[in-house]
């Protein structure tokens, strides 16, 4: 798998052929998608005795725009969204079908990126501000989750421009959901909402590949 994203990179490096330059005033609208590599685990309190549960399935995707100033500096604002699925198990390692568990995580937010070579290949560092929402519903117990929170991403990539419209990008990327509680709540009459803790702040660590066009 290494050895065929090595010939990959190789590869888009040999046939680019254009000379992009920054040209103040650029645009720039791009996809992302990416297998996380790294998540924190949901929420213990609504697991009963049951072990940590553990995601199953999980998806990271995002939306990006960008107005850049010269070569090396660009102003950007993105939609990322985050989907996992989750189980648990009880003291001998068997699933518990009852508390099967989905997760979603959106944010948007407005941050910088910094190139750090003039031409076709632009090898980046990005930072990011914005707001986070995440929010879990229990396949087969009553009741949800929610969270509103400061949303921190950083990250880093490569963009290989072709033609000086089309590019690829291979990116890693880290983004926070910035808080270490949340609500629990079920759509019933007399149930007062209930702020718990989470075991860790949300996070996840993802690596994948975008591609985009330059204005």
């Amino acid at each position: 798998m290494k050895r065929t994203l090595i010939l990959l990179l190789l590869a888009l490096v040999a046939v680019s052929s254009a000379e992009f330059s920054g040209k103040r005033g650029y645009g720039r609208f791009g996809f992302r998608a990416a297998y996380p590599v790294a998540l924190t685990e949901p929420y213990p309190q609504r697991f009963g005795n049951a072990k940590n549960p553990e995601y199953l399935t999980s998806v990271y995707a995002a939306m990006e725009g960008g107005i850049g100033f010269s070569d090396y500096l660009e102003l950007t604002i993105g939609l990322n969204l985050h989907f996992a699925t989750a189980r648990a198990l009880d003291s001998n390692g068997e699933e518990l079908p009852a508390y099967a568990l989905t997760v979603g995580e959106g944010s948007i937010a407005v941050g910088a990126s910094g190139y750090f070579v003039k031409g076709d290949i632009r090898p980046y560092g990005h930072l990011d501000l914005g707001v986070s929402f995440n929010y879990s519903d229990f396949d087969n117990v009553a009741g949800y989750t929610r969270s509103l929170a400061l949303a921190v991403g950083v990250g880093v990539g490569c963009q290989f421009v072709f033609g000086d419209v089309f590019y690829l990008e291979p990116f890693v990327h880290y983004r926070l959901h910035a808080s270490g509680s949340y609500t629990f709540n079920v759509d019933e009459p007399g149930f007062v909402p209930v702020d718990q803790q989470f075991l860790e702040t949300p996070m996840v660590l993802c690596a994948g590949l975008g591609f985009g066009f330059l204005l």
